[in-house]
């Protein structure tokens, strides 16, 4: 006989107190970085008292702080060391980082690694150009949706074909900008454009007035990452017309691949 706690099937090693604590960590993903156990409580429907309980012993732990002005919660010191100790870790991030700071020095251009997380992109590392600029968004640890990124358009045409239908079948291709793609086929043919070229361009599809070039990354078991550099899209247009930046980007993505077990 089960607990109520362990359920059945293939859910029975999974112990709910532990994922609805799990939950309320990543509402601070999604959300503002300060949220109410009011607010806490009805993204989560649980009831305000083991919201409650969740949060005290969270705070115990150092996974969540509350601010002693407003009473609202956000993420404790122990989060940040996890994530600090998951970037330190990462074997990928470890052997993309030179390659990534050649490829900044030889653009001038912010250059990303980052990874695919359901329907978001997460980055795993932001090297800021030699003439950064202030209106792009990303940030290390931070998601970008994935059908409207470089990066993330990168990473979804590599996907197995049932993968990508899962993708589509759970996603909205919502307008973030003009230039956010967002009829279905318009974006396969979008994808089967990357495959072709070996490359992904966000054209302002994201972020007016920043334009990405991306290209992904393999190991031997497939598609892992993708690299990317960007800029302002007058500057990066010119680059891409002009000097062809997407083969460095591609040759650098190609680097990392081979140095983490890709075999072309």
């Amino acid at each position: 006989m089960t607990t109520h706690e362990e359920g059945t099937g293939s859910n029975r090693y999974h112990i709910r107190s532990v994922e609805r604590a799990l939950s309320i960590l990543k509402l601070f993903i999604y959300d503002e970085s300060e949220l109410s156990a009011t607010e806490i409580s009805k993204g989560l429907d649980l009831h305000r008292s083991t919201t409650f309980r969740f949060l005290t012993t969270l705070m115990s732990a150092g996974f969540i702080e509350q601010n002693p002005d407003n009473g609202k919660y956000s993420l404790g010191v122990v989060s940040l060391e996890l994530g600090s100790a998951f970037l330190n870790h990462s074997s990928l991030r470890e052997t993309a980082v030179e390659i990534l700071e050649t490829l900044r020095d030889e653009s001038g251009e912010t250059v990303h690694l980052a990874i695919l997380e359901e329907h978001e992109v997460i980055y795993l590392e932001k090297l800021a150009g030699l003439h950064p600029i202030g209106l792009m968004s990303s940030r290390v640890g931070s998601r970008s949706p994935a059908y409207c990124t470089g990066l993330g358009k990168a990473l979804l045409a590599y996907l197995p074909e049932d993968q990508l239908q899962d993708f589509l079948q759970k996603t909205d291709l919502i307008k973030h900008t003009e230039n956010t793609i967002t009829k279905r086929q318009v974006f396969l043919d979008e994808l089967a454009r990357i495959r072709t070229f070996g490359y992904a361009v966000d054209d302002e599809e994201h972020e007016m007035g920043v334009m990405c070039i991306a290209a992904p990354v393999f190991d031997h078991k497939g598609i892992v990452a993708a690299i990317s550099a960007a800029g302002p899209s007058d500057r990066m247009g010119r680059k891409l017309r002009e000097e062809h930046l997407e083969q460095r980007v591609k040759e650098a993505a190609g680097l990392i691949s081979s140095r983490i077990g890709w075999m072309h």
